[in-house]
């Protein structure tokens, strides 16, 4: 998917209907603050790898609905091990499926009154990656640090199987199937 595609998508996705008694709050990702960090459990070790999201908006319409973006370049993980890192890129077939994009969301969710304040929210949405796309539910805490700044706190877990991901083995047992994801990322209000 080029970025035209990807600005394209986006721009549909956070231009549903405004309701007529207020407008819509943009945020952009602020890439250089934000992670996702992916977790794998083997028999011998924990294997952390994380990213900066290569791309990223949020929405919060004035009925409360929050839609949400965010992709991330399977390049861009490091586990902080060179091997292990090239293993994860060819069996996730990296070349094939450079990716990982998520877009879901929230009902419910009101702009606090004071600052900071703590907004539990779940979104519910499509996680693309290694080529399958999956319905995930991600819970996420919702930070307002101020009227411009918004950060999320959060993990959810998918299976390696469900989107046809050959685990990668060390010393012939398999990492587990469950992977965790944790998105902990900042965004602020476009044009503060």
């Amino acid at each position: 998917m080029t970025a035209r595609r990807l600005v394209l998508l986006t721009t549909l996705l956070l231009s549903l209907p405004v309701l007529a008694q207020g407008s819509a709050k943009t945020y952009a990702l602020k890439k250089d603050s934000s992670s996702l960090t992916y977790k794998l459990h083997h028999p011998a070790h924990e294997v952390v790898g994380k990213a900066k999201p290569s791309d990223g908006k949020a929405r919060l319409m004035p009925d409360g609905t929050l839609q949400v973006a965010v992709r991330a370049n399977i390049k861009d993980f490091d586990s902080g091990n060179g091997n292990r890192d090239a293993h994860m890129m060819e069996v996730t077939e990296m070349a094939k499926f450079p990716i990982v994009d998520f877009k879901g969301v929230a009902k419910g969710v009101t702009m606090p009154t004071t600052f900071p304040a703590k907004v539990p929210v779940t979104l519910k949405g499509k996680l693309t990656f290694h080529g399958v796309t999956q319905d995930v539910e991600v819970p996420l805490t919702v930070v307002f640090k101020s009227a411009t700044e918004v950060t999320t706190e959060g993990s959810f877990d998918i299976s390696l199987d469900a989107y046809k991901v050959e685990r990668p083995s060390l010393l012939m047992v398999k990492v587990d199937d469950k992977l965790v994801l944790e998105p902990a990322l900042v965004f602020v209000v476009e044009g503060a």
